[in-house]
């Protein structure tokens, strides 16, 4: 059996020190408790707040400020994390906005930390969303997965999700568990059950990921204040048979470890109940075919 935790936890605003402190002792937690995988939010590091003040000022130059302070990868944030992730043999999936080369937009990743703490895998954000990182970040090109003590692993990041096709192609690639780093927050307004928080609490889309995909789903969701965003949590821990075997709390004041113990290594061919086995590949040419002319949003990537 392997313990997993989705680390349910919120940025400390404007100090990226105490962010990543912050975040290393949660993490220290966990490895006490046993867990061997541990999966942060999306943008943890620094946060989305000083993005947002930035962005509000139309002040290019406090952007550019703001862009020239993220850490790199690899960098100062995953050799701390993977020095713990070493102490414990864990896998860690940590959510972080990161610098870009000189002349290079920054991009929204997921690090993947191996339990010897090297880096497996970094995914980059593929569909970026419209009122925090487009047109500002450079979105993503690819789905990969690791190997890993924990077994073979995707990870993707909130809007990723959105789309079927991310977590499908990662199960294809061999992912028996998937990593999600998410952000989910209220969308300021005077409806209090917002379009997000719906989703996460009254559609079965992730665990419909889970049971079409026969796959782990590990989901950590920010939650508390940041800036004027309040993230609300609800992180989950779901099986490939869509079950949810745990769940965060719901509301900014709800910091704490996700836990459940689950098994990756049982081979999804012995699974009663395994869609996946029907796929017909064959048929499916024209799922390459160009989006349909629908919808106000444009999606970046």
């Amino acid at each position: 059996m392997l313990r997993a935790a989705a680390v349910q936890i919120c940025p400390v605003d404007g100090d990226a020190g105490a962010t990543l402190d912050k975040a290393g002792q949660w993490l220290v937690d966990a490895g006490e408790q046993g867990v061997k995988l541990a999966v942060l939010p999306e943008g943890y590091l620094p946060g989305f707040a000083t993005i947002r003040e930035a962005k509000e000022s139309g002040d290019p130059q406090r952007l550019a400020e703001v862009f020239a302070a993220f850490d790199t990868v690899p960098g100062v944030a995953t050799a701390r994390v993977g020095n713990i992730a070493r102490r414990f043999g864990m896998v860690v999936a940590f959510g972080m906005l990161a610098r870009a080369e000189e002349g290079e937009r920054p991009t929204n990743v997921s690090v993947l930390i191996d339990e010897n703490g090297d880096i497996a895998n970094v995914h980059r954000k593929i569909h970026l969303t419209p009122t925090i990182e487009a047109p500002d970040f450079t979105p993503g090109n690819s789905l990969s997965v690791a190997d890993t003590a924990a077994g073979c692993l995707g990870n993707m990041i909130c809007a990723d999700f959105s789309l079927p096709e991310t977590t499908r192609i990662l199960a294809i690639k061999g992912a028996r568990l998937i990593c999600g780093s998410l952000a989910g927050f209220y969308v300021p307004g005077p409806d209090a059950e917002q379009v997000v928080l719906h989703l996460f609490k009254h559609s079965h889309t992730s665990p419909t990921r889970a049971i079409d995909n026969s796959v782990y789903l590990v989901l950590a969701n920010m939650v508390g204040r940041s800036g004027d965003l309040e993230f609300f949590g609800k992180s989950r821990i779901i099986n490939p048979e869509g079950r949810i075997l745990a769940e965060g709390g719901e509301g900014v004041d709800c910091e704490e470890l996700v836990i459940a113990d689950i098994d990756p290594s049982v081979d999804r061919g012995d699974m009663p109940f395994r869609l996946i086995d029907r796929r017909r590949p064959d048929l499916y040419d024209d799922i390459l075919l160009p989006n349909p002319n629908v919808g106000a949003i444009e999606w970046q990537g």
